[in-house]
């Protein structure tokens, strides 16, 4: 996928500048042009010229030939009385209409009268002055012809300024338009960056109420189009922390909760064996189960020391790492497990059966962790405690070849004395723990229940035997 080419939005804005004024001021040059052809189109017949041009010319045409031979030309510009004499003939041009009259041979000056509106002072003559200005005389009509007078001929320039009416309008026209149409484009691309600069102002308002779902807009290529680029790779990156964080929590609360169910277990097995030791049963075994209870006691504290870690660790990610590396454990310290709780099974009224592989005790290594495997038995021997029915036997069994399986199957208590012991566990921690346990430790779990037997299979990975002589 190719890359846009990326441009600031202060080139952009240069070359919109430069572009626009160039296009305006084609565009004010072509309508200027065109200023003849719109008074044209001004007039009621196409084919005359506009009322405001030509006709005042002819009036006023007329009446200076058909009055000049009542007059006499002054002999010079400093004949003051022929001066005098023919300043009521000067007096016929309007106030928008200048009158000058030359020696027909010599060309010399002999008299004239400037427009009015040029001489006069006030606002609108100012106006008007400024006007010619503005369009160099492109409104001035100039005719120079001979004219006959009393004492014989001379040239008359007759300079009409009557256009100026229609071109001082049409010049504001076109200079007005062309700077609206200037502003209105540049004012277009301020504008369509400002709406980007509120949309963006609305997604940071919506990422500060909670709202990280709505992914930022695509803004472009230029500064804001980074701008959006970026605020979205920091929502995301946002959720995300935020994400990972419940998670975290979720699993140090599940933990925790774990970690608690799992304490009560060995508390409990702790009990009966000093109940077995207070009653002074089995005398000759209270050696065993003295040794037994301060195993059970180290059990407890180091789940203690974990409980109070995850407790002051929120996120117990780097915890987990430490505490789930497997290691290479024969399956007779398997077995060692299983028949300290057998003992307690039976210590505890049940009838437990304990069946395993004759070749079970010098079988081979498989993976695992101490820690785990014991907290996995302890959560399935305190289920059996909790729900398995004492009239009938618990059956399990253990076999080591591709890898170690150990099968445990009992009947389930039935009858509805016994629903409260499985409403105090709804969500069936411990066995939620198992799966947990046994995943983190490669192994896997298969459960089996019809309501009134319970089967679990724990299997655990072997470790491939070195070949003799090796």
């Amino acid at each position: 996928m190719s890359k846009r080419k990326s441009w600031k939005i202060q080139t952009k804005l240069f070359f919109l500048i430069v572009v626009t004024g160039f296009g305006c001021i084609l565009l004010f040059r072509f309508l200027w042009l065109q200023k003849w052809n719109v008074g044209y189109f001004l007039t009621s017949s196409p084919s005359s010229e506009p009322p405001f041009f030509r006709q005042p010319e002819n009036d006023i045409w007329a009446r200076i030939e058909s009055e000049a031979i009542k007059y006499n030309v002054p002999d010079s510009e400093d004949d003051l009385a022929g001066q005098e004499a023919i300043a009521p003939y000067l007096s016929l041009a309007d106030k928008y209409t200048g009158l000058y009259i030359y020696g027909l041979e010599d060309g010399l000056y002999r008299a004239g009268r400037f427009p009015e509106i040029l001489m006069q002072d006030g606002s609108y003559a100012a106006f008007f002055r400024m006007g010619i200005g503005w369009t160099s005389g492109a409104g001035e009509r100039s005719i120079q012809q001979p004219v006959k007078f009393k004492n014989g001929y001379a040239s008359v320039t007759v300079v009409f300024y009557h256009a100026y009416g229609f071109i001082v309008p049409w010049f504001l026209v076109c200079l007005f338009l062309c700077i609206a149409i200037f502003l209105l484009v540049v004012l277009f691309f301020v504008s369509r960056k400002l709406r980007i600069v509120l949309r963006l102002k609305e997604h940071v308002l919506q990422m500060s109420s909670g709202d990280l779902k709505t992914p930022v807009f695509d803004a472009g290529e230029d500064e804001l189009g980074i701008l959006a680029r970026e605020l979205d790779q920091l929502r995301c990156a946002l959720r995300e922390n935020i994400l990972q964080e419940q998670a975290a929590h979720k699993s140090n609360q599940e933990l925790i909760t774990a970690l608690s169910h799992d304490l009560r277990t060995p508390l409990t097995i702790l009990n009966g064996y000093l109940e077995i030791i207070r009653r002074n049963q089995n005398q000759d075994m209270q050696a065993e189960y003295i040794g037994r209870c301060i195993q059970k006691t180290e059990d407890i504290k180091e789940m203690t020391d974990r409980m109070f870690a995850y407790a002051l660790m929120y996120d117990d990610a780097a915890l987990q790492k430490g505490q789930t590396q497997t290691e290479q454990l024969p399956a007779s310290y398997v077995l060692d497990l299983l028949r300290e709780h057998v003992d307690f099974l039976r210590l505890a009224g049940f009838q437990a059966e304990l069946h395993q592989g004759d070749d079970l005790d010098r079988a081979g290594l498989c993976f695992g962790n101490r820690a785990m495997i014991k907290r996995v038995l302890l959560n399935l021997f305190s289920n059996m405690i909790k729900y398995a029915d004492k009239k009938a036997a618990v059956v399990i069994s253990s076999v080591f070849m591709d890898e170690l399986r150990i099968r445990m199957k009992n009947k389930v208590k039935v009858g509805a004395e016994h629903q409260d012991d499985l409403a105090r566990d709804p969500f069936q921690i411990g066995m939620k723990n198992v799966c947990k346990l046994m995943e983190e430790m490669r192994g896997a779990v298969l459960v089996e229940t019809d309501g009134t037997e319970f089967l679990v299979e724990l299997r655990f990975e072997a470790v491939e035997k070195p070949m003799a002589g090796a």
